[in-house]
């Protein structure tokens, strides 16, 4: 997200800017509910922990907050124009409607680019279940149907109740003229943030494995950004711009190494070889991709666990020597499984919250699951890449299923997760 704090002047984007790009969207979905992130219902909502607010001309943010006790609210003020504090006060609840201390608002209609993050979850109305790589949209309305959100390539329609996005931009009106000119110029900060909106519209999705292949698309990406509608009768250093686009094109693309990556592979993203063994399954390896080199013959780096050294693979190297993405499902808080594109791993994750709750479950999970691997605990390495994304202090995995196919499988896993798997009392079969 830019920090729109740190200007030499104010970012200005003019509100008129067209969006005629996102409304042909490709296709559109509704949906009917939100999985996953669901934030805990709190007693001081909606002064959270990290809430921006106002009273008056006066602003702040909620530092702390303690449900429990009756000033359960504290606000760390700023000094005017900076974001130095001046003091800290706790509030109780009923004190903050009576001073009018407000949150301010964040989801602005057609002024707001915000983002739904990376394994946010939800059900359509059609009943598709998806699962979010982190993605920008422009918010194009709000009303009693839900937010309105709309990009290049489709539009979204979320509901109220739990919506999940993120703030990223928010546009403001243009200042009077003689401020304007005042200025002179537009800065290095300003010609990043309007980059960043251009890009966020017109940057293609498969725009990482382009410049793999073609570096020459940048050029023509800015010559098009040079003579668009965002720059007309704008004053600036040829300089400035270069330097603006430079930074805001390399966010764009590590964003895009991240959310669609290079051959199927994104950064970070988790890896696994497989090779045949003597008892007609596979041994295997897992690793992470630590970057993406685009235009280098063997672009694909990759630390594999076990050696702790990068390697660098091309698209033939990977296939040959059966090296795959992992993928990551939930089905869930606590159960997901993870599968490789290549079909050859399978692994099914169960977590508990504690060691009491998951033996007494073991004789039933391994009924629906097969063979089950030792309890791990949170910091054991076979599951240190599930940290934010499957909850549990202690995790069984199961890699033996007796179902053959996938789908048969899951029937059984969703079973699993449909059971109260923090419950401390025995199961019987």
């Amino acid at each position: 997200m830019l920090d729109l704090t740190q200007t030499d002047a104010p970012n200005i984007v003019p509100a008129s800017f067209s969006l005629r790009d996102a409304q042909k969207a490709a296709s559109s979905h509704k949906v009917a509910k939100v999985l996953a992130p669901i934030k805990a219902i709190s007693a001081t909502d909606p002064f959270r922990k990290g809430v921006l607010i106002k009273s008056g001309k006066n602003f702040g943010i909620v530092s702390k907050v303690m449900s429990d006790s009756h000033e359960c609210v504290q606000i760390a003020w700023w000094e005017p124009n900076s974001q130095k504090v001046s003091e800290k006060i706790w509030y109780p609840l009923e004190y903050l409607r009576v001073l009018k201390i407000v949150p301010l608002p964040l989801f602005v209609p057609g002024k707001t680019f915000l983002t739904i993050p990376a394994g946010a979850v939800v059900v359509t109305e059609i009943g598709e279940l998806i699962q979010f790589a982190e993605t920008l949209f422009w918010l194009k309305e709000v009303d009693e149907t839900g937010y309105h959100l709309v990009n290049q390539e489709e539009t979204w329609l979320f509901p109220l109740v739990d919506f999940p996005g993120i703030p990223f931009a928010c546009i403001t009106e243009l200042p009077p003229q003689h401020v304007l000119e005042a200025a002179k110029r537009l800065s290095v900060s300003q010609l990043r943030l309007l980059t960043e909106l251009w890009l966020s519209l017109n940057i293609p999705k498969g725009i990482v494995e382009e410049l793999h292949y073609k570096p020459e698309v940048e050029f023509g990406l800015k010559e098009a950004f040079t003579c668009s509608e965002y720059l007309e009768g704008q004053d600036y250093l040829e300089s400035d711009l270069t330097l603006g686009w430079q930074k805001a094109f390399a966010h764009h693309i590590e964003e895009r190494k991240q959310s669609v990556g290079l051959f199927g592979f994104t950064l970070s993203s988790r890896v696994v070889q497989s090779w045949p063994n003597q008892s007609g399954g596979y041994d295997r390896r897992f690793g992470a991709v630590a970057n993406l080199e685009l235009g280098a013959s063997s672009p694909v780096i990759i630390i594999w666990q076990d050696e702790q050294t990068a390697q660098a693979y091309s698209l033939v190297k990977l296939e040959a020597d059966s090296i795959s993405r992992v993928h990551l499902e939930k089905l869930s808080e606590q159960v997901a499984y993870e599968t490789s594109a290549d079909g050859k791993f399978y692994q099914a994750i169960v977590g508990f919250p504690t060691k009491k709750s998951a033996r007494l479950h073991w004789r039933s999970l391994k009924k629906e699951l097969g063979y089950l691997s030792h309890l791990y605990t949170e910091n054991a390495i076979q599951v240190q890449h599930l940290l934010n994304q499957v909850n549990g202090k202690y995790f069984y995995l199961a890699t033996s299923p007796r179902q053959k196919g996938l789908a048969a499988r899951l029937r059984h896993l969703q079973k699993v997760a449909n059971w109260d798997l923090k419950s401390q009392s025995k199961i019987f079969d």
